[in-house]
């Protein structure tokens, strides 16, 4: 029944991202193509700017740490990367779920990667023939193998119930006891391949404060959340390579 209710609801969600598109295509016609020319000018520089020094930062960082090989080689080398739009998000899901476009031809697969910048978005749930259910980072039943930056060693990040439209958390545990976090300085919680369609090091949050378990084996906290996913509008959908929804393959 919610199969059916997703088909019967879908024609007016794309109805609406239609009048959407063509609302901000006339906005870009009613300006000067040297207004438009500048500001594309703007935006390759900022774009090309934001690369360069993300590259310079983890590659410095490496070095200082004396490995080389860490230094960022391209990290999404391995998938495919589609893009998609937010076609409707339900206030009573706020946190849990978003309904995505999808392109005519695209396979796309359950429980792949969705991202947005350097940040972790969720995770395809149900894939239909004009749009895709995603499950958020902040939903409970969302769970993936991840690790520390710089820590190799896996830990588990899970989402949680959220308070209101604040800022997004969600938990880590199977943190190992040598691990500190403080306010002054957080661990980064990343992405790890181990979970099998994630890349590594997707950030997922960053933790600043770690307690005892309660087994007293390994540690666990709360991950603060990047605050974009509570509006988010665009994604990047990442779909593996040599993969059943590979293009591809034949």
């Amino acid at each position: 029944m919610q199969s059916v209710l997703q088909k019967l609801q879908a024609p007016i969600w794309y109805g609406a991202d239609g009048l959407y598109r063509a609302a901000a295509y006339w906005t870009f016609r009613s300006q000067s193509k040297d207004e438009l020319a500048r500001r594309l000018v703007e935006l390759s520089r900022e774009i090309a700017c934001g690369k360069f020094l993300g590259q310079v930062e983890k590659g410095t960082r490496a070095l200082e740490e004396g490995n080389p090989a860490a230094a960022p080689s391209g990290e999404l080398e391995n998938f495919h990367i589609r893009h998609a739009r937010v076609l409707r998000r339900d206030l009573k899901a706020w946190w849990q779920e978003l309904v995505l476009s999808r392109r005519a031809g695209e396979r796309w697969e359950e429980n792949m990667a969705i991202v947005c910048g350097d940040n972790l978005v969720g995770r395809t749930l149900a894939i239909f023939p004009g749009h895709c259910v995603a499950l958020l980072a902040t939903d409970s039943r969302f769970r993936i193998v991840a690790h520390a930056d710089h820590d190799l060693r896996p830990i588990v990040y899970e989402g949680t119930a959220q308070n209101g439209f604040g800022h997004p958390v969600g938990r880590v545990n199977h943190v190992p006891l040598d691990l500190r976090a403080t306010e002054d300085h957080p661990i980064t919680v990343i992405t790890s391949s181990l979970s099998g369609t994630y890349p590594d090091g997707v950030i997922i949050g960053t933790v600043e404060a770690l307690v005892p378990s309660a087994d007293g084996v390994f540690q666990e906290g709360t991950v603060r959340l990047s605050p974009f996913l509570a509006g988010i509008r665009e994604v990047a959908v990442l779909v593996p390579k040599n993969s059943e929804a590979d293009p591809d393959v034949r």
